[in-house]
């Protein structure tokens, strides 16, 4: 527990209270089970960290409330996750269970409407007529905190498609890598991302891509009936060389996620000039996402790459995430194969695009 900093794991305490949150409104009352208790396992074991002691008064006491009404919430769950009426297979509400649900759920909670005004859900579909090659960007000055920056928003065109991305859509040619097909372990919740998100951000990497620096960008998604939507690309500050690149001022990172309540589902970045995989230190970083959130979620850009032009990756579960979580190395290096004899990292099969998902890009460099 010592690897990262006591901020990061309170930030992962954030997220579950924030799923836990979108779970209670729709009343998924598995998910919200499960979150709880995500929680709870992770506030027993705080303490143990040692920078606890010398840590934020009010960020522990702040927790500590939360941790106990998710006890109490659990504790009344507990007795609706384990009544057999309740269905299984897509977490809905028996007629049986259902004023027990209701009751159980009144803990912390407010009606859809209110959180989709508070969030912005209701507007992350666009219904826009225009057609595709009215889309540009459409920079301006954002004058709201957390700092000012430069602020695209996409319309997109709307048709009614969703389109499932596959590792052979990222194929210009044939390719010998091992990774051509997924190997999924674990059931993830659906991603749906904008159609012009990679589009968007090669073109907003053009000038360190032709400098052979490499580009990174964080995405934010909103959580709604099971479904991840990444709505936001932010852009921040950072240190690029042809083969890494480091993000710098991460509060401010955070400052946009909290202000648009968003998710950290992951992050993309270019190769310039190298191949579409993921280095030792992309693995590095990714575990740092996909801890937080198992959706997590790593696209890497390779416009020079002939065989793939663009990747969406994920490490394994356990194989990837427990070699990872062991790893102290920093820098490029090698890692041993995963025990169970799975590949270190694999492409999602459960990323989308979505022609009429929202999209909002901050350049905070």
């Amino acid at each position: 527990m010592e690897r990262f900093p006591l901020s990061f794991y309170y930030r992962i305490a954030d997220q579950l209270v924030d799923q836990a949150k979108v779970y209670r409104d729709e009343q998924r009352i598995h998910d919200l089970y499960t979150t709880l208790s995500r929680y709870c396992r992770l506030a027993e074991v705080l303490p143990q960290h040692k920078s606890f002691m010398a840590y934020s008064l009010n960020e522990k006491f702040h927790h500590k409330k939360i941790y106990q009404d998710f006890i109490q919430e659990l504790q009344m769950l507990n007795q609706v996750v384990g009544n057999d009426s309740l269905p299984q297979k897509n977490n809905s509400l028996s007629s049986i269970t259902e004023r027990k649900v209701a009751h159980c759920c009144t803990v912390g909670t407010k009606s859809m409407r209110v959180y989709e005004e508070k969030t912005g859900l209701a507007s992350v579909f666009t219904f826009d007529t225009t057609t595709a090659k009215d889309w540009n960007f459409n920079l301006h000055k954002v004058k709201s905190s957390p700092s000012p920056s430069l602020s695209c928003i996409y319309s997109m065109p709307f048709t009614g498609r969703v389109s499932h991305l596959t590792a052979d859509d990222s194929k210009h040619g044939d390719s010998n890598s091992s990774l051509n097909g997924s190997s999924e372990s674990r059931v993830l919740q659906d991603v749906h991302i904008s159609a012009r998100l990679m589009e968007g951000f090669l073109e907003l990497a053009r000038d360190n891509t032709d400098k052979d620096l490499e580009t990174c960008g964080i995405l934010g998604a909103f959580l709604k009936k099971g479904t991840f939507y990444v709505t936001t690309l932010i852009v921040p500050n950072q240190e690029s060389t042809s083969s890494s690149c480091q993000a710098l001022n991460e509060e401010e990172i955070y400052a946009v996620q909290n202000e648009h309540s968003l998710f950290p589902i992951g992050w993309i970045h270019t190769h310039p000039s190298q191949t579409c995989f993921m280095s030792s230190i992309d693995l590095h970083t990714h575990y740092s996402y996909q801890v937080m959130l198992p959706e997590a979620f790593a696209i890497v850009m390779a416009p020079t790459d002939t065989s793939r032009s663009y990747g969406i990756f994920r490490l394994t579960e356990p194989g990837g995430l427990s070699v990872l979580k062991d790893c102290q190395e920093r820098g490029f290096h090698s890692h041993p194969e995963p025990p169970d004899g799975s590949p270190l990292y694999e492409h999602c099969s459960n990323v989308y695009i979505n022609q009429n998902l929202r999209f909002e890009i901050f350049d905070l460099r």
